[in-house]
Formats: structure tokens, C-alpha cells, sequence
């Protein structure tokens, strides 16, 4: 596996003058079991890059590929698929649905990629299992701690097994105790999987413990550390 981003850039016309950069000459090779952490100030492009990455958006100009294949050049609905089958997503407030269980919520991404459902059933509980929820999957949202409702973001993003988890801030809203229990699962799952993460973080905690960090400044990768 290899998601390469060569020479990408996005930018938005404010006027016939004025472009304002997301992204500006990003190159990056992301390879299985890469643990690393886009760190910026707010409004620095971590979110456009995890976006670009992501094939949410397209870009201004460069070329992302995934194992040879050049995602820019997919439809909006090959785009959608390729995320399906190759990302697992987890997100700052959790976006897990209020009306599902836990287990549904869990099994809805896998449901759109038509696994039969005794396959979903067994995906679901050992995504369970991995994160330490066994046997909470007919609770719901609300009856969670957000670290539980953390987990089962986590949980839904694994449950694929994806090649890449993308995770957008997931440490933000939690305490210190919670957030350093989420950040040993991250290293846990990497680390007995060789899941590849890459995060989005301000968190000094989480910025402390990936194997890589790329600080963005203005859309610009300006210095990459190796841990």
C-alpha cells in the first residue's frame, strides 16, 4: 500500500487577484503502519490535506495516487467507493448516529460495502473487542461516556480494516485521562495490525507519541521529525 500526494495544491479564488492556498506544494508518501501527525494552528491546511488525502476534495493542481492509481483522476463516484473500501474515518465529535445502537452504528459502513451479514455480525464484535466495548453493542450514543462514544468511532473505523484511518482531531474533546487511554489504543492497533494513522492534532499528548509529525504552516509542510 502506498498513498503518494506529488506536488498537490488547493487553492480558492477569492477574486481575479487573490487565490488563498489549503495546500501548497505538499509531497508525501504514506506507507503501511505509518503513525504520524499533521500539526498546524487553526486555519495552517491540516484539515484540507486529511480532505485532499481523503478524496473529499480534489486539487488545484499536483496528483494524489493510491498504489499507482490516480485518485484525481476518478469520478465523484469512484471517489466515494475507493473511500469506502480503503478508509475508515474518526472524527473530533464522534458523528455517530443518536438513533442507532452502538452495534448499528458500528456495522452501517459495512453494510454499504455488502458484506453478507453473518461477516458484518463478526466484524462488528471484534471491532468491539479491540477497543475494550465487548458487550455494549445494544447501548446507545447517549448512554456512553464521549471516551466510550471515542471508542466506537474508533470501532466503526476499524471494523473494514481499512489501509488508512484518518482522524481528524479525535483527541480534542477529551480529558487528559481519556485521551491518553485513546492514544494507547491508537498505538495498540498500529502497532498489532500495522493500521496506518494519520492525524490531525493540536494535542501535545498525541503529538508526543506518533513515529512521525509534519508541521504545516500557511498550507506548507515546512518541517517533518522523525520520533
Amino acid at each position: 500500500m502506498q498513498f503518494e500526494l506529488q506536488n498537490v495544491e488547493k487553492f480558492y479564488q477569492m477574486s481575479e487577484e487573490n487565490k488563498v492556498f489549503g495546500a501548497k506544494d505538499i509531497n508525501l508518501s504514506i506507507h503501511e503502519g505509518d503513525f504520524m501527525a499533521l500539526v498546524g494552528p487553526s486555519g495552517s491546511g491540516k484539515t484540507t490535506v486529511l480532505n485532499l488525502i481523503a478524496g473529499l476534495i480534489l486539487p488545484s493542481g499536483g496528483k494524489l495516487f493510491h498504489a499507482k492509481n490516480e485518485i484525481t483522476s476518478f469520478s465523484l463516484e469512484e471517489r466515494t467507493q475507493h473511500r469506502l473500501e480503503y478508509m475508515g474515518f474518526i472524527f473530533q465529535d464522534y458523528q455517530l448516529l443518536p438513533v442507532l445502537t452502538v452495534h448499528e452504528n458500528i456495522e452501517f459502513p459495512l453494510q454499504l460495502k455488502n458484506f453478507a451479514k453473518k461477516e458484518i455480525s463478526e466484524r462488528v464484535e471484534w471491532a468491539l473487542e479491540q477497543v475494550g466495548l465487548k458487550g455494549y453493542g445494544k447501548r446507545f450514543p447517549k448512554q456512553l461516556s464521549g471516551g466510550q462514544q471515542q471508542r466506537v468511532s474508533i470501532a466503526r473505523a476499524i471494523a473494514g480494516k481499512p489501509q488508512l484511518i484518518l482522524a481528524d482531531e479525535p483527541t480534542a474533546n477529551l480529558d487528559t485521562k481519556t485521551a491518553q487511554e485513546i492514544i494507547e489504543l491508537f498505538k495498540k492497533l498500529n502497532q498489532d495490525y500495522r493500521l496506518t494513522f494519520i492525524f490531525s492534532t493540536h494535542d501535545q499528548r498525541l503529538i508526543d507519541q506518533v513515529k512521525t509529525v509534519l508541521y504545516i504552516k500557511d498550507g506548507q509542510i515546512i518541517e517533518t521529525k522523525k520520533h
